[in-house]
């Protein structure tokens, strides 16, 4: 009996008398309780019925908002994902709304987070796995301490527990996230589309043969002469396919793109040039062509035929264009292979002397008839048009005294396994290899041009052969343009295009014909094409300071393809004074656009997704049940006070704290909120002893 009466006098004390919990909204019972205890005892009125309720606004807010601004940010991220560096960055109109709306999401981002994670937090502090264990933690989360720098900062002085900390976590990453964001995509100078058509150059199916030969074969080796950038006209793109790597070409880093010389390039296509990036379909060239150096000579398909070729016609050397005599032999698998030598006209070059060779898969020219690969797969590689390029060369004495001179007589890659034009004596001289020059006719073909029966007299050294061999397939037809990638797509091969034999000279050839007569008896010009050092003047001579090196002829074939490849297209002309209204493209202008920034998007699209994800996973696990408040705010703090007032008014260690954490009083006291157990369908647990409705019930039973 006298432990009844000593229960019943402290549950007096905890609960207000007038029936109303600060911390049992949601009691089951609803009418005054008569205890068998002694009269002593002063009556405990039950609090009234407040029943738990459902919150949807911040539990929906905390669904949708962070979701929301994650998936916002990923197509931003993967749609709008542009390098910087990319020399054409075409775009949308929308783009510089998309930056803008960005920082303005930024803004109310962090206070959405908040709004979502406050609600479920006063209903995770009911469940037994998150709930406070004491008061001193469960004041902790008064003014969303979790949310903010201040409570970041003043962690070392708090007792927090395992809610505050996630609650910290999710509110950090978005802290830091939206601010980071803004250095992850920035605005920069490109293009956005217009509803209007461009004006453009270039030839078109209709009037690809409207030309004359004189023109594009002397327009293509007089580029080639002097080393002219291999720029493409206007805006200056160069389409290649999706799945080609255009970073890994340095002649596609800027613009105007410029035609590879220093590497091969599988497929590109060649379309009207506007003077802003277009988007349709568009008729070209669609090419693809490569040349690399020959280290053995069993690479030479063609030229190994030599010695089982025969003479098939020679040409005197040319003063209008600076053409060398050559010689031309028919192989056994009709295949062409031409022969020159720079002693048809030895006055070009004081300190060096060149004898060339140069095979062709072709007898004749060839056009766009129909026989060209329709593809660009192994089987269109296999009918690709060969060039097969191999010079010899020797250092003369120069006229003035100048042996001396410095010198860079190192060739690598060198072809292994080729004779020598030129031999050296046991007496030291040098003397032509008549062996050399032995084919299938009665006489060497050396004797049907301009190649002395002695070699040059002030021979001083001789170098080994160096070689090229190029592979070029190419086809007409239409393409769709895409700006953003600078890619073309759906290729679709046309029929040749119309040719009138009464109004038109010839057919245009096919790329790689005129790459062929410009190399076709050129030596010495090989120096200026590939844009190597002028030599040095010595008196009223010069002296070259080096052979003719491998990259050097490679870059001097590759250009004169170039130059081939832009007289096709575009006749070799830059103005825009012919230009016409291409119905099938749209242009551009000038706008705004977003490119990535300086912190890799990847890392903030890690941040936003953790933080959507834990806010979803609370919303959904926590975020519907009922609880006894829609946030732990101000009045419920007010409402624990009155409840907790006669604990601790008494304590002087309460009131001579400096903070609360500070008070050993509070840290004794429970933090249980809410129906722990029963989610609000029997009774509550109050704060500061959480199974007092057990008590009850077990006073009663007694």
């Amino acid at each position: 009996m006298a432990h009844r009466e000593s229960q019943s006098s402290d549950e007096e004390r905890l609960l207000p008398r007038d029936g109303s919990s600060l911390l049992n909204p949601n009691c089951a019972a609803s009418r005054k309780i008569s205890e068998n205890t002694n009269s002593s005892e002063a009556p405990i009125t039950n609090h009234p019925v407040r029943p738990f309720r459902r919150f949807w606004r911040r539990t929906l807010t905390l669904l949708v908002i962070p979701f929301g601004i994650t998936a916002y940010y990923f197509v931003i991220w993967l749609r709008f994902k542009r390098n910087p560096d990319d020399p054409v960055k075409y775009g949308s109109a929308i783009e510089i709304w998309i930056f803008y709306s960005w920082f303005a999401i930024g803004v109310f981002g962090l206070e959405w987070s908040k709004y979502g994670l406050v609600g479920v937090e006063s209903a995770m502090l009911q469940a037994s796995f998150w709930k406070a264990p004491n008061a001193v933690a469960l004041m902790m989360h008064s003014e969303s301490s979790w949310s903010g720098p201040d409570g970041w900062l003043n962690l070392q002085k708090r007792l927090n527990h395992r809610l505050w900390y996630l609650l910290a976590f999710l509110s950090l990453l978005a802290y830091v996230a939206f601010p980071l964001s803004g250095l992850s995509f920035e605005t920069a100078d490109g293009y956005v589309p217009l509803m209007t058509h461009p004006l453009v150059i270039g030839h078109t199916w209709e009037d690809f043969n409207r030309r004359q030969k004189k023109f594009y074969d002397s327009g293509a080796w007089k580029g080639w002469e002097i080393g002219s950038p291999a720029t493409v006209p206007g805006f200056g793109v160069i389409y290649t396919p999706g799945y080609l790597h255009r970073e890994d070409y340095s002649s596609f880093k800027r613009v105007p793109n410029t035609l590879p010389l220093a590497e091969g390039i599988p497929e590109i296509f060649l379309a009207p040039q506007a003077e802003a990036p277009v988007s349709g379909k568009a008729w070209g060239i669609h090419a693809g062509y490569n040349c690399s150096m020959v280290k053995d000579a069993s690479e030479f398909t063609i030229l190994g035929q030599k010695s089982l070729s025969s003479f098939y016609g020679s040409q005197d050397a040319s003063s209008d264009d600076d053409q060398l005599a050559w010689v031309r032999l028919k192989t056994p698998s009709e295949q062409l292979i031409y022969a020159f030598s720079s002693s048809s006209n030895a006055g070009d070059a004081i300190n060096l002397w060149g004898y060339a060779e140069m095979g062709v898969s072709n007898t004749s020219t060839t056009t766009y008839d129909g026989t060209e690969p329709g593809s660009f797969n192994d089987s269109g590689i296999a009918k690709a048009d060969i060039l097969e390029f191999s010079l010899w060369q020797a250092r003369l004495h120069g006229a003035y005294g100048d042996n001396d001179a410095e010198f860079n007589s190192t060739l690598d890659p060198v072809v292994r396994g080729m004779g020598q034009p030129i031999t050296q004596a046991p007496n030291g001289s040098f003397v032509r290899n008549d062996s050399f020059f032995k084919i299938q006719s009665i006489k060497g073909y050396g004797d049907h041009y301009n190649i002395s029966t002695d070699p040059p007299g002030t021979v001083m050294t001789l170098a080994p052969a160096i070689g090229i061999r190029c592979r070029v397939v190419s086809n007409l037809g239409a393409a769709e343009l895409d700006p953003v990638q600078t890619t073309f797509h759906s290729f679709t091969q046309t029929s040749s295009p119309p040719f009138n034999s009464s109004r038109e000279e010839e057919e245009t050839p096919r790329l790689g014909n005129i790459a062929q007569n410009t190399m076709l008896g050129r030596y010495i010009q090989i120096f200026t094409a590939s844009s190597s050092p002028a030599p040095i003047t010595v008196s009223n001579s010069y002296l070259y300071q080096s052979y003719i090196q491998p990259h050097m002829l490679q870059r001097s074939i590759m250009l004169a393809y170039a130059m081939d490849a832009l007289q096709l297209m575009y006749d070799g002309t830059y103005g825009f004074e012919g230009a016409w209204s291409h119905t099938n493209l749209t242009s551009s202008k000038p706008g705004k656009v977003l490119v990535s920034g300086r912190i890799p998007q990847g890392i903030i699209a890690g941040f936003f997704a953790t933080w959507a994800f834990g806010c979803m996973l609370l919303g959904i696990s926590y975020g519907f049940r009922r609880r006894w408040s829609d946030s732990l705010d101000g009045y419920s703090f007010f409402r624990f006070g009155v409840e907790l007032a006669d604990k601790v008014k008494d304590k002087p260690d309460f009131w001579a704290a400096r903070e609360f954490y500070h008070s050993t009083t509070l840290e004794s006291l429970p933090g249980l909120i809410g129906d722990m157990q029963r989610n609000g369908r029997y009774d509550h647990r109050s704060i500061e002893l959480s199974n007092i409705g057990r008590r009850r019930k077990l006073a009663t039973s007694q």
